[in-house]
């Protein structure tokens, strides 16, 4: 909305306000003259400034529509699967370093004489070389014991220990109460002797200076003010009524007045007048 539009229509505000307080006057005073003038008047603006208003709106741009929003892509190159970079295959295992046993240590033994399956024992003793060593095994949940090679036994890996870990039943801890404390909690018990010596004595260097003690004012009793009140009014009614007289050592208004007691002094003296002395040569000869 341009600046001329937005002043126009205040004005048009303002006209139309001042046409409603008009015709509200109206109604209390009928036949004011110069109400119906005024009332003409504010009419005629109206409509001269709305006629302004509409041609202004009418000259002034019709707004732009809004862009539509970006079509989305059906498909892009970079998330299609043609062109996305096929994974990496993954490495090959390593071969496993071979495991080297010590005595009293759990490994998964293979139970030959029976089941043919794993379970855990321990390493009794070694014998044999050390490329083909022997193993003396005695399970660990079974009487049996073994002599077995080293493809026969394998180390207990963690996924086992975590299972086995997993399986074993867990016995829910029972909530311990606090021990009792020796501390036993009570209302407390002020001494007001102490409080207030505390109040007058610093306790730390941040209290400062212990306060000093407030002196009491001094007031006036009520009938030693009344009196002198008193006495104040008595002293100003005295004065009422009373006439001034002149002083016997007033000096006169008058020229010829005199100065002192009872007119009996000498006449006031004139002022010297002042007057520019001119040098004349007639005094040098003399």
């Amino acid at each position: 909305m341009s600046s001329a539009v937005q002043e126009l229509e205040d004005t048009l505000r303002d006209f139309t306000r001042q046409l409603e307080e008009t015709n509200a006057k109206l109604e209390v005073e009928p036949d004011n003259g110069g109400l119906v003038e005024l009332k003409a008047e504010l009419e005629s603006g109206i409509a001269t400034f709305q006629g302004l208003l509409d041609e202004e709106k009418a000259r002034a741009p019709a707004p732009k529509p809004p862009s539509p929003p970006p079509v989305k892509e059906k498909w892009s190159k970079e998330n299609h699967p043609a062109f996305k970079k096929a994974a990496p295959p993954p490495a090959d295992d390593e071969p496993a370093a071979p495991v080297a046993y010590k005595v009293n240590d759990v490994v998964l033994a293979k139970w030959k004489s029976g089941d043919k399956g794993f379970y855990p024992a321990k390493i009794l003793s070694i014998t044999g070389s050390s490329t083909s060593p022997t193993y003396h095994i005695k399970f660990t949940q079974y009487p049996e014991t073994e002599t077995l090679a080293a493809h026969e036994i394998k180390p207990i890996s963690i996924d086992s220990k975590k299972r086995k870990a997993d399986g074993a039943p867990v016995t829910p801890t029972m909530p311990v109460a606090p021990a009792p404390s020796g501390v036993i909690s009570a209302a407390a018990d002020i001494n007001p002797a102490l409080a207030s010596q505390v109040k007058k004595e610093p306790s730390k260097v941040s209290d400062g200076p212990p306060k000093p003690a407030k002196i009491p004012r001094k007031v006036k009793a009520n009938k030693e003010l009344e009196t002198n009140k008193n006495k104040w009014q008595q002293f100003s009614a005295s004065g009422k009524g009373m006439k001034k007289k002149d002083s016997m050592f007033r000096t006169g208004s008058s020229v010829t007045a005199r100065v002192g007691f009872t007119g009996s002094g000498q006449e006031m003296r004139k002022d010297p007048t002042r007057s520019r002395h001119i040098y004349q040569a007639a005094e040098d000869e003399e």
